[in-house]
């Protein structure tokens, strides 16, 4: 199973000016010697906590949809779990309960993300550095991850979690 790097961003967070403008990307690869897939969107005003959610939820979409067996398979204790690796670590320790999400928009992104990766089962989040987070090269122009098939998906990210 790949593991997949998010991000988001919001320019005009740091200035609170509105609207602000906010995208998120998910980079992955299917097989390591393959090309990176990047899928990117613009989501609209949003901060940059919550692009940071909405990537996640984006990431966790795209597995439900492209490997729907997962939830079966991590029934399994053999199989290794899908990571998915950012470089916000208030997001990262939010989802992991480390922090408590005490913003009302971050609260339900959060519970989102969380029955999402319930319902797989073998979903990991974990913490990387900015510099080692492949799709936050992507949203700052400072691409390094070699080839690379970029995918500009049309629709906002879905922040529901699917029952």
């Amino acid at each position: 199973m790949p593991d997949f790097y998010i991000d988001g961003q919001s320019l005009g967070n740091q200035q609170k000016t509105l609207p602000r403008q906010a995208r998120v990307a998910v980079a992955f690869k299917e097989k390591p010697n393959s090309a990176f897939h990047l899928h990117w969107e613009d989501i609209g005003d949003r901060t940059n906590n919550e692009a940071e959610y909405y990537a996640l939820i984006k990431a966790l979409n795209m597995i439900q949809a492209k490997w729907p067996e997962l939830a079966v398979a991590a029934t399994r204790k053999s199989v290794d779990p899908i990571r998915i690796y950012s470089d916000s670590l208030l997001i990262v320790n939010q989802v992991k309960g480390v922090y408590e999400a005490t913003d009302t928009r971050l609260r339900q992104l959060c519970d989102n993300a969380r029955a999402l990766m319930k319902k797989l089962g073998s979903v990991k989040l974990d913490w990387v550095p900015r510099e080692e987070n492949y799709a936050g090269q992507w949203i700052e122009e400072r691409w390094k991850g070699g080839k690379v098939e970029v995918v500009k998906d049309g629709q906002p990210a879905e922040v529901v979690a699917k029952a």
